[in-house]
């Protein structure tokens, strides 16, 4: 687990402590191969290189707001957020969130306790924009797509690019990048699954989220190693880069209308994500027993569904029999006028 590799604060509320984590350059290493690949496509298809990059550039941007909008309102951390703007007195970060050292960085009220010593921080500056801190982690991949999806088809139809074509492609490459963002997740720590005796299990070291997690349940002590988790980060991001390579390599070439390799990417991506779900373990939003990203996926599955049949319909041979060809009539030809 490698979290963080630079750090530096930037004293600008907006964008906080500029922290360069594992996670952060896994992500860019995805952004940057995608944006090539998308370039080769583009200049394979007589498409304006340019348009393609411009593209890239704004699939990524709102791809990284729509993600951290859905954390802000959908992983329950909206009341967190109002209060630390509204009034920071009613936050409280517990000791496993917010060390101590780091609580004095915040300028925050360190609360202890004569027997348990340091039990966590209350921060004391209101800060509006905290929930648009980009380097403080908290993105969801659904809430990427809605946003990423947006932003192309606003692109798609301000420069005239193909529909279809260039939708298909995206999907592919998008679902590459996810599969090194997880591998970013790994190295962090986060999105981890449940507790596990078996060989999969990996130990996250200590000040990891999952040793947080373990710790605020009671299962470890304050000076003990987290226990084995299933690594659910790496399980979606094989899962990712299968689906990435079935698209590129057998759905594209053998996709029988503008629009297929959409509507499977989504739909397979919606299946593994819905079954990861029930093996991950980390604190994040849901309803009805179901995690927000399965109820999300069964929504894209059904979607999917509809819009195969849809586009498949319209792609279909018309059932109506061939007109046959003309014949010459028997009749004899009108006299002429006289």
């Amino acid at each position: 687990m490698y979290p963080s590799l630079w750090r530096w604060n930037s004293g600008i509320s907006w964008i906080g402590t500029v922290d360069i984590t594992a996670y952060f350059l896994a992500v860019a290493v995805g952004m940057v191969l995608g944006s090539v690949l998308l370039w080769r496509w583009a200049r394979r298809n007589n498409i304006d290189k340019n348009d393609a990059l411009d593209l890239a550039l704004w699939v990524a941007i709102f791809g990284l707001v729509g993600a951290k909008l859905m954390h802000v309102l959908a992983d329950g951390y909206l009341g967190e957020y109002v209060n630390i703007c509204v009034d920071p007195s009613k936050v409280f970060w517990d000791k496993w969130r917010v060390g101590l050292a780091y609580c004095r960085e915040l300028h925050g009220n360190a609360i202890f306790d004569d027997a348990k010593g340091y039990l966590g921080c209350v921060p004391t500056e209101s800060n509006c924009l905290a929930w648009i801190n980009l380097f403080a982690g908290g993105y969801t991949y659904y809430g990427g797509l809605i946003g990423g999806g947006t932003a192309a088809f606003l692109v798609i139809r301000s420069r005239k690019l193909p529909l279809w074509p260039t939708v298909d492609t995206l999907t592919w490459i998008v679902i590459l990048g996810l599969g090194f963002g997880r591998i970013g997740c790994f190295l962090n720590g986060c999105c981890f699954g449940h507790v596990t005796d078996s060989w999969l299990g990996v130990v996250f070291p200590e000040g990891s989220p999952a040793w947080v997690e373990h710790a605020q349940q009671g299962l470890i002590g304050a000076h003990h190693a987290a226990l084995p988790v299933l690594p659910t980060q790496l399980f979606e991001a094989f899962a990712a880069f299968a689906i990435a390579a079935f698209l590129a390599l057998w759905v594209e070439r053998k996709k029988r209308y503008g629009g297929e390799t959409f509507v499977v990417g989504i739909a397979l991506y919606a299946v593994a994500r819905i079954v990861i779900e029930i093996w991950r373990a980390d604190p994040r939003g849901g309803f009805l027993g179901l995690s927000t990203s399965q109820l999300v996926g069964i929504a894209c599955l059904a979607g999917m569904i509809v819009l195969h049949l849809r586009l498949r319909a319209r792609k279909a041979p018309s059932s109506a029999p061939p007109p046959s060809p003309s014949t010459p009539s028997s009749a004899p030809p009108p006299s002429a006028a006289s």
